[in-house]
């Protein structure tokens, strides 16, 4: 169950990490509107330690009173006021809803994720992006090539390299995973809701067993070597010519 649960952590955040921060890489790298104040906002979260990321998140996901509930119960109203009870009483529903529950923990997980990752890696695709030549887009553009084209043509494979290095980071931190889930579940996971690395730190402190706690240590150093061998693999290329 924990490698099941470190799966999704490694798979379903990154994907949306990787989508937005290309997309929010590529609006600054236009010359977005605001973008200093852009950046600055996305850089946020990474100003705060992991810690205070999950206590400031166990306050949003609070059933009663939180951020998040109370969010939702305010936009079923005023759709309510507006006409559209459908989908007014769908959000009505989130009245007392348990996010930090075993069975909806881990989905609660992956806004706080995508919120806090996407800055680090916007800047990292935006440094890369602005390496790119400009008269590759130059060229592109004088044989009718739509932004798009470009973006997908040029800008994705000039900057595969940086893509696959954050890959490797997205997968690393994946299988890392524990301070979050540690506080979260309130430093008492269940088995359902393991990740590898909370066995290890409860086996080690709370159980006393040195032996057990190394053994998955070992288990999970070796994930992290083979998951980042694999992933570079999958993500090798070869070099553009230019």
């Amino acid at each position: 169950m924990a490698l099941k649960n470190n799966l999704f952590v490694m798979i379903v955040p990154m994907l949306f990490i990787v989508f937005l921060s290309l997309l929010f890489a590529a609006l600054i790298s236009r010359g977005i509107w605001g973008r200093r104040v852009f950046q600055l906002y996305l850089l946020f979260p990474n100003m705060l330690g992991g810690v205070a990321v999950s206590i400031l998140w166990m306050n949003a996901y609070d059933p009663k009173g939180g951020l998040v509930n109370g969010a939702f119960i305010k936009l079923g109203h005023l759709l309510n006021w507006m006409g559209l009870s459908s989908f007014g009483n769908g959000l009505m529903q989130f009245q007392n809803f348990t996010w930090l529950s075993q069975e909806h923990l881990y989905w609660a997980l992956v806004p706080i994720m995508v919120w806090g990752g996407c800055g680090f890696y916007t800047l990292l695709y935006l440094a890369a992006m602005e390496n790119v030549d400009v008269e590759l887009y130059e060229a592109a553009e004088m044989d009718g090539a739509s932004p798009m084209r470009q973006f997908f043509y040029i800008t994705i494979l000039m900057i595969w390299d940086v893509l696959t290095i954050s890959a490797v980071f997205l997968v690393i931190g994946g299988i890392k995973t524990f301070e979050m889930i540690w506080l979260l579940t309130s430093q008492l996971p269940t088995s359902s809701t393991h990740v590898i690395g909370t066995p290890l730190v409860s086996t080690m402190l709370r159980d006393l067993d040195v032996g057990r706690a190394t053994a998955i240590a070992v288990v999970l150093f070796l994930l992290v070597f083979v998951a980042s061998l694999a992933t570079m693999r999958f993500m090798k290329r070869d070099d553009v010519a230019i």
